[in-house]
């Protein structure tokens, strides 16, 4: 009984120390879709990828085109839905970009899928739906469309010099619109640029990008105001364009670029500024 006993439990033993763990489920299609549609521009660009997942080095397999990208297999849709009824449907076309930064990704090929024209109405939801004919699986995104913000500082038309060598900071006000979830100021500062002697004065600009503003309520409009120091412009402007004793450089225009962006956006955002802690709560989309 006591050798029978020592046995089982040996058996037991082995059973329960097997701690070898399969990471790799069943292989499951997963479409992605990146996209911003802007009421403002004339053709929108839209990349879909799929997951992908296998053994080995993660980062050599991004790399590989055929990991991220479908073949040309697939139907994708711009769907305008108002009421929950759709009214009209754009088809988009499949074209290789221009080749893309060094990353994780490959730089080429760049496939992305673009619309042709057509305008995009501001009193709208849009949706893309994407269909693999091949293997007949469907994945679609949508968002509402964010109205127009409505600028009040800087006024608009206005050629008025913006006073950065006041006492008093220089004011930018503006009110949110409805879907509007995240909002952005960008001052882009132009200037020209020209080698001593050379006699060729070539047009630049540096970007001043402030942080986000998140609303709680986007069917609610808000005021923002932004109040910005002088100091902090000219210590921008020093940080971004170094000293060169060869050029000779001529200060030009001030443009105040706002920008607004739906829910879906505002998430995505978040994800990506998110830190790698265990502490970090990544937001949910729905």
């Amino acid at each position: 009984m006591l050798f029978a006993c020592c046995l089982l439990l040996t058996g037991i033993c082995l059973t329960s120390c097997d701690n070898e763990i399969n990471l790799e489920a069943p292989y499951k299609e997963i479409g992605v879709i990146y996209g911003i549609i802007d009421p403002s521009d004339s053709i929108h660009f839209v990349r879909i990828q799929k997951a992908f997942l296998g053994k080995g080095n993660i980062l050599e397999m991004a790399q590989i085109a055929d990991s991220i990208y479908y073949p040309d297999i697939l139907d994708v849709q711009l769907l305008r839905i108002k009421d929950g009824n759709i009214l009209s449907s754009i088809s988009l076309t499949r074209f290789d970009g221009p080749p893309k930064e060094d990353g994780v990704f490959p730089k080429t090929p760049n496939i992305l899928y673009k619309t042709n024209g057509e305008v995009i109405s501001r009193d709208s939801d849009y949706k893309i739906v994407v269909k693999n004919t091949q293997s007949g699986h469907v994945f679609s995104a949508q968002t509402p469309i964010v109205d127009s913000i409505k600028i009040i500082k800087p006024s608009i038309p206005s050629i008025a010099l913006i006073q950065w060598a006041s006492q008093f900071p220089q004011k930018v006000e503006y009110n949110t619109a409805v879907n509007g979830k995240i909002y952005n100021l960008t001052i882009r500062f132009k200037y020209q640029e020209e080698v001593i002697g050379s006699g060729i004065i070539v047009s630049k600009f540096v970007d001043w990008v402030f942080p986000n503003e998140l609303v709680s309520n986007t069917s609610q409009i808000k005021t923002i105001t932004l109040e910005i120091e002088g100091e902090d412009f000219y210590k921008f402007v020093g940080e971004a364009i170094k000293v060169d004793p060869n050029v000779i450089r001529y200060a030009g225009k001030l443009d105040f670029i706002f920008s607004g962006g739906a829910e879906f956006l505002a998430n995505y955002v978040a994800i990506n500024q998110a830190t790698s802690s265990i502490l970090t709560t990544i937001p949910a989309i729905f």
